[in-house]
């Protein structure tokens, strides 16, 4: 397991060893446990004021989310990581402290979330660290309480910054193996606060990763108003169509939305193609194999996109490195 946030970054997006239509099961798994969020931070294509996206709000039923890790568990799947996130916020999960210690009981030996950390309170983080998870990621996008409200949609940057420094001294005083970080996504707006945010945040965490923000309007990520013009520090324009990168994602990685949906890859989470209902097929080394995903494989190794949703990816064209910042 990759010992940073930035290492990790690289080798799931930038890897790729296994590039074959029928690659080993994937050695990464994604669960979404809950699809709505209680922010709206402002360059959100899944949640914010811009966004069109229509998500139907769900939660998965914990019955289910347990029996699709007993069944990964023992096919193998999720053998390096399982993720439990996708676009909504995992700590509206009421049961997510209990899905934890099931996965750690199975056997995965690595598991992680991303969380804006709102409601991730000292008793909540608690019991979810008790249960053994291994990393926890703080998507904080700005430095002070009047910038975090205009970037969030929420007045919660007070009470996120208790929730990290108690994780801090909590994980200390007991000599707790969790790996924490802070993801930061910048805009024009808030990238000449890098240095405020590693001010407030950099002794409560082991790392802080800086994200552009990703604006281009494609089939990904259709945005109401153009707002590259607003948001963007970089022009993706200019990274499309220089250099294909391919992408490792349909190879390493299976992803299932709160529905019990298997859908290609994080990108594809808003167009309308799902690989399969888990709730119809459980067999998820059926649905691994199945004829969509040979399809997008097999496009991307013969670099033949014509027809499919990664033809504008950024992450064809720009590979992991468009995806952090120094």
């Amino acid at each position: 397991m990759a010992g940073t946030m930035k290492e990790h970054m690289k080798e799931r997006f930038g890897g790729g060893d296994n590039r074959t239509i029928y690659p080993p099961l994937p050695a990464n798994l994604n669960i979404e446990l809950n699809n709505t969020c209680n922010q709206k931070c402002e360059f959100c294509f899944a949640h914010g004021p811009h966004s069109q996206s229509t998500i139907k709000p769900a939660v998965m039923d914990f019955d289910f989310a347990c029996a699709l890790l007993k069944q990964a568990a023992e096919k193998g799947i999720g053998r390096h990581e399982v993720g439990f996130y996708s676009e909504g916020e995992v700590f509206l999960y009421r049961r997510f402290p209990e899905i934890v210690a099931y996965a750690k009981e199975l056997g995965f030996q690595y598991t992680f979330v991303t969380s804006n950390g709102a409601l991730a309170t000292p008793d909540v983080l608690k019991k979810v660290v008790d249960a053994g998870l291994d990393s926890i990621r703080f998507s904080v996008n700005a430095a002070d309480r009047e910038t975090y409200k205009t970037v969030h949609g929420t007045d919660d940057f007070d009470q996120v910054l208790e929730n990290i420094r108690w994780l801090h001294q909590y994980k200390t005083e007991n000599n707790i193996k969790i790996n924490t970080s802070i993801s930061a996504v910048m805009t024009k707006r808030t990238i000449g606060d890098k240095n405020k945010i590693n001010d407030v945040f950099g002794d409560y965490v082991d790392e802080i990763l800086f994200i552009p923000v990703l604006t281009e309007k494609n089939e990904l990520r259709d945005y109401d108003v153009d707002i590259t013009e607003e948001f963007a520090i970089y022009d993706d324009k200019k990274i499309q169509k220089k250099e294909y990168k391919g992408c490792p994602i349909p190879f390493n990685t299976m992803y299932i939305d709160a529905e019990g949906k298997v859908f290609i890859c994080c990108d594809t989470y808003f167009v309308p193609l799902r690989v399969a209902d888990l709730h119809e097929e459980m067999d998820m080394e059926k649905v691994w194999n199945s004829d969509l995903m040979v399809k997008y494989r097999k496009s991307l190794m013969d670099k033949e996109l014509d027809g499919t949703y990664c033809k504008n990816c950024i992450q064809i064209w720009g590979g992991a490195e468009r995806l952090q910042m120094e």
